[in-house]
């Protein structure tokens, strides 16, 4: 997973998701959210130690979105 959310700034409003909530946003299975991340497809950040420790998984809700609309998926998901 990378780490680039630090740069990221949140906009107002803006939340910490777990990879549940996540893959509840997207309509996916949770594998799919950590497959994303792990790719570096999904900007996440990860609380803890180690590499390979998902259980501090955390995504900003609007880059959530915002991946949802750069990619395949329909933009009237995204928006919600």
């Amino acid at each position: 997973m990378t780490t680039d959310t630090r740069s990221h700034e949140p906009t107002p409003g803006d939340e910490l998701l777990t990879a549940k909530q996540i893959a509840e946003i997207m309509k996916v299975h949770v594998a799919t959210v950590y497959r994303l991340a792990d790719s570096g497809e999904l900007r996440a950040m990860r609380f803890g130690r180690g590499e390979s420790r998902r259980r501090g998984f955390r995504c900003w809700k609007s880059v959530v979105l915002d991946f949802m609309r750069d990619s395949e998926y329909p933009a009237e998901e995204a928006a919600a």
